[in-house]
C-alpha cells in the first residue's frame, strides 16, 4: 500500500488506463510518490488492453476511457478501487474546486473567469483540467489555495464528489459516439452538482433547459445566468451586465466595452463565479476590459485582400458554429464545417445558416452529412462546396477563392477532427500556417 500525505490510498498492482494526458500524469505522480507494481495500459497499443482487469487492486481510468467497459465494471465487481485525478483531486480539495462544465463555451468562460481570480488572487490561485494537466499535485503542495477547473463530461461521469462552486453553462446532445445515450451525458454534467451540500452552489443557464433542470435536485444555493430569477442572478439589462447578489444590484460593464468574440452567456458566467469568490466590480469589469479570448476560439488570424480569417477549430458542435454565426455580419460569412463524426444533428444549424445567410465550405467526412442538413433546410445555393480531398490546404486555398472583399471566412468545423488530424489543436494550428503563408 502507498498513501500520499494520509490523503489518499492505493493498494498494488496499479493499472492506469489510457496514456494521454491525464495517463502520463498520473503515471509521473505516482513515480514521486514511491508507488510500486504501477503498470500502463492503452487501447492504442492493444486493443484488449482494457478486457482483462482482473489483477489490479486499483484502477486509475484516463477520461477518454468510458467508465463501464466490461472490464472496468468486472474489475470494480470484485472489489478494485475505480478512480480518477478528478476524482482524487475531488478528494483532496473539495472545498475549494470551482468547476465549469458545457457542451459549449467552457473553454472561453473558463479562461475569462481564470483571468478575472488570477487578478483578485495573484500567484496564490490554481487552475487546470480537461486538455490541461491535471492539478492534483498543485491542489496538494499549496492546501489554501482556490482551484478553478474545466471540465468535460468524460471526467465526471463517475466521479462521487461535487465541486463547492459548479457552473453548468448548457447542455446540448455533444460526445454521443462515447455516451451511451444523452440520458448518460446528462447523468456526468450532473455529477457536478448531485453531490454538493447545503453550502455549495450551482451556477445553472435559466434560458437552457437541461442546465436549468438542475435546479430541481440541487442540494444547495443555485445562481442563475440569463434571468432574474431568485436572488442570485446575473443577466443583460439595457447592454449592461448587471449581478443581483446579496439583495444588491451591481452594474458592471456594458457590452460596447467587450472586445472578445464570445457569446454573451459566458460573460454572465464568469461575473457569477468572481461574484460568488468575492471578487470586487471594478477587478471584474477591469479583466473583462482586458480579455481578448483564447486561441483558436473566433481567434482573428489575418486579413488578406479585404478578407478576414477566423480560426474557431475548438468548435466541435453545431450550436458552437451558431454562436459564430451570431459573432459576425449578416451576408458576410463563410463558414468552413466539416471533420469526423460525433453523432451530431445539424438540422438546426442548417436552418440557422439559411435564415442568416452564411456561405459554407464543406469538408470531411462530416461534410456530406451537413450537406444533406443544408439543402434540406433550403440552402443548396449557399453551399460554395463540398471537398472530398482530405487536403486542407487545398480547401483553405480554395475558400479564399471564392470570398468577397470584407467577408469573414471562419474555420468553425462543428465537428471532431479525428478524420485528417489528431486533434482540433492541430486543425487550428494548420489554419493559421496556411492561411499565414497565403499572398
Amino acid at each position: 500500500m502507498f498513501c500520499y500525505n494520509s490523503i489518499m490510498q492505493f493498494k498494488s498492482p496499479i493499472a492506469i488506463l489510457g496514456f494521454g494526458v491525464e495517463g502520463k500524469y498520473a503515471s509521473e505522480f505516482l513515480k514521486t510518490q514511491g508507488a510500486r507494481d504501477v503498470v500502463v495500459l492503452d487501447q492504442k497499443e492493444n486493443p484488449a488492453a482494457f478486457d482483462d482487469l482482473s489483477g489490479f487492486s486499483t484502477i486509475i481510468r484516463s477520461p477518454g476511457v468510458h467508465y463501464n467497459l466490461p472490464g472496468i465494471a468486472a474489475a470494480r465487481e470484485a472489489g478494485a478501487l475505480v478512480t480518477s485525478m478528478t476524482q482524487l483531486t475531488l478528494e483532496a480539495a473539495r472545498d475549494r474546486v470551482t468547476a465549469i462544465t458545457g457542451s459549449n463555451g467552457k473553454t472561453t468562460t473558463a479562461a475569462l473567469t481564470a483571468a478575472i481570480l488570477r487578478a483578485h488572487y495573484g500567484k496564490e490561485f490554481i487552475t487546470g483540467g480537461n486538455d490541461s494537466q491535471p492539478v492534483l499535485g498543485e491542489a496538494l503542495d499549496h492546501p489554501d489555495w482556490p482551484i478553478l477547473l474545466e471540465v468535460s463530461s468524460f471526467q465526471f461521469a463517475d466521479v462521487t464528489l461535487s465541486p463547492h462552486i459548479s457552473a453548468v453553462l448548457n447542455i446540448t446532445p455533444n460526445h454521443m459516439d462515447w455516451h451511451e445515450d444523452l440520458a448518460d451525458y446528462i447523468h456526468a454534467k450532473n455529477n457536478l452538482i448531485k453531490h454538493q451540500s447545503s453550502d455549495d452552489w450551482a451556477v445553472l443557464n435559466a434560458n437552457n433547459e437541461d442546465s436549468a433542470k438542475l435546479a430541481n435536485d440541487a442540494p444547495g444555493h443555485v445562481f442563475w445566468c440569463g434571468e432574474k430569477r431568485g436572488e442570485n442572478w446575473t443577466d443583460w439589462e439595457n447592454n449592461q451586465l448587471v449581478v443581483g447578489f446579496g439583495g444588491k444590484e451591481t452594474p458592471l460593464i456594458s457590452h460596447d466595452e467587450i472586445v472578445v468574440k464570445t457569446h454573451h452567456e459566458n460573460l454572465l458566467f464568469a461575473a457569477a463565479l468572481a461574484t460568488l469568490h468575492q471578487v470586487p466590480p471594478a477587478t471584474i469589469r477591469k479583466a473583462m476590459k482586458e480579455f481578448k479570448g483564447v486561441p483558436q476560439r473566433l481567434e482573428f488570424v489575418r486579413e488578406i485582400s479585404g478578407v478576414s480569417f477566423y480560426n474557431d477549430s475548438s468548435c466541435t458542435t453545431p450550436e458552437s458554429a451558431e454562436i459564430a454565426i451570431e459573432n459576425f455580419p449578416l451576408g458576410k460569412l463563410i463558414l468552413m464545417l466539416g471533420g469526423s463524426s460525433k453523432k451530431a444533428d445539424f438540422s438546426f444549424l442548417a436552418s440557422k445558416i439559411v435564415a442568416t445567410n452564411v456561405r459554407v465550405y464543406l469538408y470531411g467526412k462530416e461534410g456530406e452529412v451537413i450537406r444533406q442538413a443544408v439543402e434540406k433546410a433550403g440552402g443548396a445555393k449557399l453551399i460554395l462546396a463540398y471537398d472530398k480531398s482530405k487536403d486542407f490546404q487545398k480547401v483553405v486555398e480554395n475558400v479564399r477563392v471564392m470570398a468577397k472583399p470584407g467577408d469573414n471566412v471562419v474555420l468553425s468545423p462543428a465537428c471532431a477532427s479525428f478524420d485528417m488530424f489528431k486533434n482540433s489543436k492541430e486543425r487550428g494550428k494548420m489554419l493559421n500556417e496556411i492561411v499565414m503563408s497565403l499572398k
